[in-house]
């Protein structure tokens, strides 16, 4: 190819969004070639096969419009631009009622907007302009709990043990936890994504590999009956889904003909009823809808005749997730939880699931989502997780995106976006093998929609973002009033050496650790270093060289935290969270899990099977989380070093 033709390329790409390069941790520049450009266009819809198409493509995105696909302007301000033409106009809202109209004379003028969506009406013949109304700044701590800062715990929800979950922690089980939490002064509760995995998966266990963001996991559905959970500390999901599974078919049996279920049937949405049909439909069929006959691929007449009356019992499942979800937030908020709940929204489904056939115009084809080498993974990571394109989501007008989003901030007062540097770029691998590269997502738009949904729901967003932040991003998505995610272990300077907590952020929420990382103790021992080791992404010389460095990162948080090098674990672990208590952050969580003491983490990102993912149990029932003397002993140091703090009133601002 040319040089001409190949700029031709580079030009395409750049007008898409598709990334001609990224730079890694080490600031190597990484060009991407032209399998990768041409790949990326592909999945956005983009053919550029040939000069031809290149040529093609690019006069059409070059082309001239009198207004510009979407405006977003601050809610009840009047906004106004220079569009350098004259025309009609006319502004409808989200229910097609027109609540304004106008002409533009060179400058288009819009009225002050009420929160929300809206499609302005312009020149004859062109597609109609979207108009986002968004808050100023989504919720705040101190707006939704009075107080300037908070703490809370977090957890895995499948690992809680109790007397009557059967193996796997249960919605019932969140109930207890919060509310024995919220009794010791936690005032939020956060776990793994609870998004649906899909009845008729056998072995997807991952809580990051959902079939569908917006609708919840039955398998945490609490039944009567099922027995204590076992003694082992793995779980076992084939075998508590073959017990679990039978259980739930026969209390819909009993259930069913409910008054209350066939009202919040009657009530739902058609996105609910053809997420049931999906369902159903694999449970005859294979759980990859692309192996299905091409009548059923997408949703339609074929599919709802398909899935039968079967439909109803997913329904019913989503029913009790949601109820059970609903009665452990308000459970959680009884026990003096300020902010209750806080969930996850993982980065994507799986490629074979219901929210990619649910959305068909939005999945960007022929890729998958996933990340560079980083922190968390020197390898690398492929998350086999479909992406939405960034221009047929906007032209959808983000529906796929709110929607989700209402779905799950209605049942939580926290959320935490799970990598929210997906927001602004996204790392897509393309399915032909070419090598990986980056695609600017509508930044924006997406922070719009998300303070606009947070608003209408009242709750505190968290995004994560960690890896390799491009500039500026973490100070946007303050701006928009969404709190950073300040990881301690990965606080450090240019050396490695840890930072002490009062350098964390104030907009974040600052913790130790993640399900991605080691605990505390597996830290401190290294243990990640003997994954990783053991899985064979490091040699036994580079082992012995990290476990080194490891010990001047100990070293560093010794003197961080005052400690002596004789230490036990005991007065590491209360120096660790005493410090974390008095982090200038607004939110500060803490881990189940190094509040018990475990050492080994849940995750270890980049492995499928070479280490548990997803697996362990936590070593304490839900039933003695109230009287469990270590769990007491943290609870009490976040309490004594992070006392609530009432926010300021407006006159002690003014004296």
């Amino acid at each position: 190819m040319s040089r001409s033709a190949d700029q031709d390329l580079a030009d395409l790409a750049h007008w898409h969004g598709v990334h001609t390069a990224y730079h890694d941790l080490d600031g190597q520049r990484h060009p991407a070639s032209p399998d990768t450009l041409r790949a990326l266009l592909r999945a956005l819809g983009v053919a550029a096969t040939s000069g031809a198409e290149v040529a093609q493509a690019l006069a059409e995105a070059r082309s001239d419009s009198a207004l510009p696909d979407e405006i977003i302007v601050t809610a009840n301000a009047r906004w106004q631009a220079s569009v350098g033409t004259s025309f009609d106009w006319v502004l409808l809202a989200e229910d097609g009622t027109q609540i304004a109209e106008g002409r533009a004379e060179d400058s288009l003028h819009l009225p002050a907007l009420a929160m929300g969506y809206y499609l302005l009406q312009g020149p004859a013949a062109t597609t109609p302009t979207r108009v986002l109304a968004r808050p100023a700044m989504a919720p705040d701590v101190t707006s939704r709990t009075g107080q300037d800062r908070s703490w809370g715990m977090t957890g895995a929800l499948y690992g809680l043990r109790s007397a009557d979950n059967g193996g796997l922690g249960s919605y019932a089980d969140l109930a207890r936890a919060a509310a024995a939490l919220g009794q010791q002064g936690a005032q939020f509760l956060g776990i793994n994504p609870v998004h649906a995995l899909g009845w008729s998966v056998q072995d997807i266990i991952s809580p990051y590999s959902p079939t569908h963001r917006g609708y919840f996991n039955t398998d945490h559905v609490a039944l009567p009956g099922l027995g204590p959970t076992p003694a082992d500390g793995l779980i076992d999901y084939a075998a508590f889904r073959a017990r679990h599974k039978p259980a739930l078919e026969a209390a819909y049996i009993r259930q069913k003909d409910s008054a209350a279920f066939q009202a919040w049937r009657d009530a739902a949405d058609d996105d609910l009823k053809t997420f049931a049909q999906f369902e159903a439909l694999g449970e005859t069929r294979s759980h990859d809808f692309r192996d299905w006959p091409e009548t059923l691929r997408a949703p339609g007449p074929a599919a709802i005749k398909a899935a039968g009356a079967r439909a109803d019992f997913h329904a019913w499942l989503q029913w009790q997730a949601e109820t059970q979800i609903a009665a452990a937030q308000a459970s959680a908020r009884a026990a003096g939880m300020s902010l209750g709940l806080y969930l996850d929204l993982a980065v994507g489904p799986r490629p074979d699931g219901a929210e990619v056939w649910m959305n068909g115009a939005t999945i960007a084809r022929g890729v998958t989502i996933g990340a560079p080498p980083d922190q968390l993974s020197p390898e690398g990571q492929s998350w086999a997780l479909a992406a939405h394109a960034p221009g047929p989501l906007a032209a959808a007008f983000y529906a796929p995106f709110r929607k989700m989003l209402a779905r799950l901030m209605r049942h939580c007062g926290l959320l935490r976006i799970d990598h929210a540097l997906g927001l602004a770029r996204s790392f897509w691998l393309p399915d032909d093998g070419s090598p990986g590269g980056y695609v600017s997502m509508p930044f924006q738009s997406l922070l719009a929609v998300i303070a606009i949904e947070a608003t209408r729901a009242g709750c505190v967003v968290i995004g994560e973002d960690l890896g390799l932040v491009p500039e500026g991003f973490r100070a946007t998505m303050n701006d928009a009033g969404l709190y950073s995610y300040a990881v301690w272990q990965f606080e450090t300077r240019h050396d490695g050496t840890i930072l002490p907590a009062s350098a964390m952020p104030t907009r974040s929420l600052a913790c130790f650790g993640t399900h991605d990382t080691p605990t505390i103790a597996g830290f401190w021992h290294g243990a990640d270093i003997e994954w990783w080791q053991r899985v064979g992404w490091i040699s036994e010389g580079e082992r012995i060289r990290r476990h080194g460095f490891r010990a001047r990162q100990r070293h560093s948080l010794r003197a961080a935290c005052d400690l002596p090098p004789t230490a036990p674990k005991g007065q590491i672990l209360d120096a660790i969270h005493a410090g974390l208590a008095q982090a200038p952050s607004a939110l500060v969580s803490v881990q189940l899990d190094d509040a018990l003491g475990v050492t080994q983490a849940q995750n270890l990102p980049g492995t499928i099977d070479e280490h548990p993912n997803w697996r362990r149990r936590l070593p304490v029932p839900v039933e003695e989380f109230s009287k469990n003397e270590a769990l007491r002993h943290v609870t009490g140091v976040m309490q004594s070093h992070r006392p609530p703090l009432p926010a300021p009133r407006e006159k002690d601002i003014a004296s």
